[in-house]
């Protein structure tokens, strides 16, 4: 999966904000030549179909609409993901948003996180996406979780209103460290029951959910609970087999795949990273590399592969799984420390961050 970041300036101040290294700090934009090459970088090799164009917001970027026609009429690309908040999703042509290859995945904060006004206007652009520009099944929303207490009641309404058949889930790396006394798998153990309370008050909407890449590890469930939660995947498996990917269905409703496998971010100027949690230790110029692929074997030898010789709590220290790469236990940012240097991490968190994480 590659993704380019076209601009960092965003509408929003999101409480667990991933990208806070770049976003409204001293924003940059992606040049239309430089989206060109990062585009041509992503599908040259042939790996990659898939197309995300990211930010801070990018819908606020200069050309936004130049730089998806760019996209969207190029032949090998299909489809593109326009990562978004929505506020602002009235800018785009009609065009842009009636493209067949076109497809949106929103970032659906709370009304109390984003504005009661923005709220709104998220909605009804939605709404006009879906009626007005034949938007029905060309997008989804995206939900981040990111305390114990997290209040997703609005988004019950949303899927109901919208139509939805899947919505995805993060469990979000908190911003200003774990909390005191616990170590990943205890963060992971203390925000368990509100994830799991999302998954089944969806699937009594019709809704699946499919996790991003940062999920619940399966050691944090207990037999009981992992039992329950796979006879629930099972039926809707038996009956929509058929409509999504077997690579959707090993992150749906309960995950079986429990490594992270690298995320590429393409920034403005053109310097790739892996993923946002890493993104001070793993920049790399594009042009030093042949292609995606190229570059993903990078990250696979330099950083997944090492990953899997640290633990991030002392229960992972004999496991199997975490040996073999199936288990990352958690975000590789919690091994950042082990990988890097604890005070590398320390200098990187606090000049993005502004504190500093325990790992």
């Amino acid at each position: 999966m590659a993704n380019i970041m076209v601009n960092e300036a965003c509408n929003l101040c999101c409480p667990y904000c991933f990208a806070g290294e770049f976003v409204n700090r001293d924003p940059q934009e992606m040049t239309l030549g430089d989206f060109r090459m990062a585009l041509d970088f992503v599908l040259g090799d042939r790996i990659e179909r898939q197309v995300g164009i990211i930010g801070g917001e990018p819908l606020l970027y200069t050309h936004i609409d130049e730089a998806l026609a760019i996209a969207l009429d190029d032949p090998r690309s299909d489809p593109v993901m326009l990562y978004t908040n929505a506020v602002e999703l009235d800018r785009l042509a009609p065009e842009i948003l009636e493209s067949s290859k076109f497809r949106l995945l929103v970032n659906c904060n709370s009304p109390e996180d984003m504005g009661g006004a923005a709220f709104e206007r998220m909605r009804q652009n939605l709404l006009r996406f879906r009626d007005a520009h034949f938007g029905e099944g060309r997008f989804r929303l995206s939900v981040n979780i990111y305390k114990p207490d997290f209040d997703y009641s609005y988004v019950v309404p949303l899927v109901q209103e919208m139509g939805f058949d899947v919505i995805r889930l993060s469990v979000s790396v908190p911003q200003n460290g774990l909390p005191e006394g616990t170590d990943p798998l205890g963060y992971f153990r203390l925000m368990k029951p509100v994830a799991m309370r999302f998954v089944g008050d969806m699937l009594r909407c019709g809704v699946i959910t499919g996790f991003d890449c940062n999920f619940l590890p399966g050691c944090v469930l207990t037999q009981e609970e992992h039992d329950g939660v796979l006879r629930a995947k099972e039926v809707f498996y038996s009956a929509l087999s058929r409509k999504y990917s077997r690579v959707f269905w090993q992150r749906a409703i309960l995950c079986e795949l429990n490594n992270c496998t690298p995320v590429i971010d393409i920034l403005p100027g053109l310097q790739a990273i892996r993923c946002f949690g890493l993104s001070e230790h793993t920049k790399r110029d594009i042009r030093d590399f042949k292609g995606i692929g190229d570059l993903r074997r990078h990250y696979v030898n330099t950083v997944d592969r090492p990953a899997c010789a640290v633990s991030t709590s002392g229960e992972c220290g004999d496991c199997y799984n975490r040996e073999s790469g199936e288990c990352s236990c958690g975000c590789l940012l919690f091994k950042a420390g082990a990988l890097f240097g604890e005070e590398a991490v320390r200098e990187a968190w606090q000049a993005g961050r502004g504190d500093s994480f325990r790992i």
